[in-house]
Parts: structure tokens; sequence; C-alpha cells
């Protein structure tokens, strides 16, 4: 009873709560395998990566037949940065249960994310021959996503027999993206746009709010990060490592530049961290007892300091760590007044996209969060207005901090703008940043199959074929 109501309490991500009742449990049973299960999961959730690794190491040895903590212990090895021992347990949990699917799927996503396309494809493909599941679902996106398929062989037949076979909603918008981008790629633009419509408007139901509703925060976070509280700030701070924040909109390139700037032998990339808003203002908010950005009116120097330590210490369990440390999340740009106040040497590369292209990629793409202007037109563009309003403020408060970089000048000029923008950082352009793709560094992001090859200008114009139902539905007004 003690360990159901623990886990209920963890599915409804109230982790205090959950943990407590979990070391309730470990104090009658040391031994107990299912709440060391339950604490490491608590301690991934915190990206507590150490604790996790030890907690779920102790898991699996008292549930050596249970594939769900060997699948969280390689994600907490992934958090060490030992990808090689990541792959030892996902091999591990595969031979454990050969005839299973989902232990393939989990190691062909460490193949994905570390550049091991045909390793990745091959082990996609025995798992969908072991039959229908769950996970077939995701199975068939990561098939499809890889593009290798024509007309005469593809999974258009795998799918479409799924979603028969199914009635489990989330299951068969998973499906729905997967026959759209098939039928994409497969130029039926028609069928492509008819299921991107259907997958999008199923996720629009799984959301609980509209963008709309942001706008009071956007304008809160404008009134208490004045221009004026910025004009002094750099005197006096010696920094030895540059922190560097691409930001913008997502699907803008964000994963393109990051993997560019990391081929460079003077930085480094912590990938999407959201160290800042996950633990520096939840620090603040708790010390100050204000919501955020509230909480920024009573930022104290000793308060700058600890959120200070709180964000290095995050740098220093990166490896390598280089002289300029990116972090490519691009929501930071909601946090750019507070990054400033702690690193005043920080810098933020603005990254922009056409609006088509990009609101189009965001509509074409599977997001796991369900929030409204990721599976929305209309509310994608309500959020792009806020993040261009927003970005207008950054850039009077803060002019000498941000370098626009356009995603369409990148591809098709790459080394003039790049030399641009690493002047603007403080070094000079090295060739071999070009050479991103051949990187073996873990890529996680949507972009993780058209990452590992070489600059192109494959995607400026691609959301063109799609001009006309993308016309529609900006013109949609869409409501839960």
């Amino acid at each position: 009873m003690l360990l159901k109501k623990a886990n209920q309490l963890l599915a409804d991500n109230r982790l205090k709560e959950a943990e407590f009742h979990f070391k309730t449990l470990l104090d009658t049973d040391p031994q107990n395998g299912e709440a060391l299960f339950g604490l490491g999961r608590i301690a991934l959730r915190l990206e507590r990566f150490d604790a996790a690794v030890y907690l779920l190491q102790r898991s699996c040895e008292r549930l050596p037949n249970m594939l769900e903590p060997l699948h969280a212990l390689a994600d907490a090895f992934n958090g060490v940065n030992s990808p090689n021992d990541a792959l030892k347990v996902l091999e591990y949990a595969k031979a454990l249960a050969s005839h299973n699917p989902e232990p393939h799927y989990y190691l062909a996503q460490h193949y994905l994310t570390h550049g091991e396309l045909d390793k990745a494809h091959t082990t996609f493909a025995q798992a969908l021959s072991l039959g229908l599941y769950p996970v077939t679902a995701y199975i068939l996106l990561e098939l499809v996503q890889l593009g290798r398929f024509d007309k005469q062989h593809n999974y258009t037949s795998n799918l479409h027999h799924l979603l028969t076979q199914t009635n489990n909603l989330h299951l068969k918008m998973i499906c729905y993206y997967a026959l759209a981008k098939s039928y994409d790629q497969l130029d039926d633009i028609e069928q492509a746009t008819n299921y991107y419509t259907l997958a999008n408007k199923l996720q629009r139901q799984l959301s609980d709010f509209n963008t709309d509703e942001l706008t009071a925060f956007y304008q809160q976070i404008i009134a208490h990060n004045p221009a004026p509280l910025f004009t002094n700030i750099e005197q006096g701070f010696k920094g030895t490592i540059t922190p560097v924040f691409i930001i913008g909109m997502p699907r803008s390139g964000s994963t393109l530049l990051e993997q560019i700037l990391a081929s460079h032998s003077e930085f480094a990339s912590i990938g999407e961290d959201t160290s800042i808003s996950n633990h520096v203002v939840a620090f603040i908010e708790q010390q100050t007892k204000l919501p955020y950005p509230e909480c920024l009116t009573a930022l104290t120097p000793t308060l700058i300091e600890q959120g200070r330590a709180i964000y290095t210490n995050r740098l220093k369990q990166a490896k390598p760590i280089r002289a300029f440390m990116v972090n490519k999340l691009p929501a930071n740009y909601q946090s750019l007044g507070l990054i400033k106040r702690l690193f005043p040497n920080a810098k933020f590369i603005d990254l922009k996209r056409d609006f088509n292209a990009t609101v189009w990629s965001v509509f074409s793409n599977y997001f796991a969060e369900n929030e409204p202007y990721f599976c929305s037109v209309p509310e994608f563009k309500t959020y792009y207005d806020l993040y261009q309003t927003l970005m207008a403020h950054w850039h009077n408060a803060l002019p000498n901090a941000i370098f626009t970089l356009e995603y369409e000048q990148l591809v098709s000029n790459p080394k003039e703008q790049l030399s641009q923008l690493f002047g603007f950082l403080g070094c000079n352009f090295e060739p071999q940043c070009l050479d991103f793709y051949k990187s073996k560094k873990p890529v996680s992001t949507l972009s993780k199959h058209a990452i590992r090859q070489p600059l192109n200008n494959k995607a400026v114009e691609r959301w063109k074929r799609f001009e006309a139902p993308l016309r529609q539905l900006l013109n949609t007004q869409q409501t839960n």
C-alpha cells in the first residue's frame, strides 16, 4: 500500500512526498528494490545524476529481471557523461529480454543520439520485427524520420494497421505524426497535411492552457528588468568561463549552431540545460518567497552569488570544460536579465529563422511536451509575438550582449557569419567548425537525424510545399 502511494505521488510529480514514502519503506526494508528504484527516478528528475547512478545500481541488483531500472540506470550514466557504461547497460537489457522490442528501442535511441545511424536503423528494424507493442508506434516514428524508404518500400501499411489495433489516443497521435512524415517524404502533400493536422489536433486536446495566458507573465518580465538596471553591471566582475546562451524559437537551428560551436577548440556544450529556470530560479523564489519574475526585485549580492554558484556547479559537471560553455535551451530568452546579473560576461546569440519556416517545422514535428504553441499554428503565432516583444526589450536593455544570427544566412554563407559571431564572442573562427557533422557528440533533440549531415540549405524553403495549408491554418482559430 505504501509503495503504491509513493509511486502515485511520483507520477503526480509530488517529489518530496514521494521521496518521504520511499525512504519510509527503506527504513523497514533496506533492500527494497522498488523503493530504491523510486528514489533513483526522483534523483533523475532532479538531475542529481551521481545519486541516481548509486540508487539505480542498487535497484538493478535487487530487481535483476526488470527492464525499467536498467533503462533508468542508462539515463543516469548518460547524465554523468559515461555513455560507454550506458551502452553496456542497454546491451545487457536487450540480451535479457531479446524478444521484447522495448530494450531494442532504447538501445537504438542510444545509437541515434551518438550518431551511429546505421546501427540505430538496424536495431529499430529488429524491434519492429518482434510484433505489435505500445512502443511500436515510437519505433515506426523513428524509422520514418531516418528516411530510408521509398514508394515501393515504406512503413505506411504498418502504421495504418497499428491504428486499427489501438484505442490509445496518445499512440494514435504518434502514428499520425509518423504517417504525416511518411507522406511528406513520399511527396503526397494532401495526405501529409491531413495527418499533420490530425496529429496536432489530437495533441492540442492534451494541453490545458492557451498561449495568450502567458501575456501577463511576459509583461512582468519586462517590468522587473528595466534597462537602467544593467547600465554598469559588468564593472568589477571577473569570470574564468564565458557562458554562451543560444536563444530563440524552437526549430530555428539551435542544435546546428550548438554543434558548430562545440567543434571549436575553445568551446563545449551542456546541451538544452534547464538549470537556470529549474534550479537557480527555484532557489531564488524559495529564498525570497516571491514568484519569478517578481523575485528579481529582492535580489541581493549574496543571492546573486549563490545563484551563480548553482549554475557554475552545473558547468563543472560538464566534460570537457572549456573557456566558452554553451547552453542551447531556446527558452532561456525568458531569463536574460537574471542571467546577466549572475554572469555579467554572459553572451547571447539570438538565432532567428523565417517565421513561415519556423512555424511549419514546429507544426510538422512531434514534441513530447503538450504545450499549445507546439501543436497549433495560431497558438504558435501568439507565442512568437510574445518572444518578439520580449527580445525587443532585451536588445534595448542589453545591446552589447546579444548577437542576432539568421539561420538562412548561416547556412548560405557560414564562414562569414561564423567569423562575425566568433568575433563578437571574443575568439577566432576555426575551419573544423564546419566539420561538425563528423562528431559523435550526443544529440538528443529533434534534429538528431539531420545533424549528422554537412551544412546545407535543404530546410530553408521546405515549408513552401505546404504554403497553402499553412496560410489556412494561420487563419484558423483553435481552442481547447
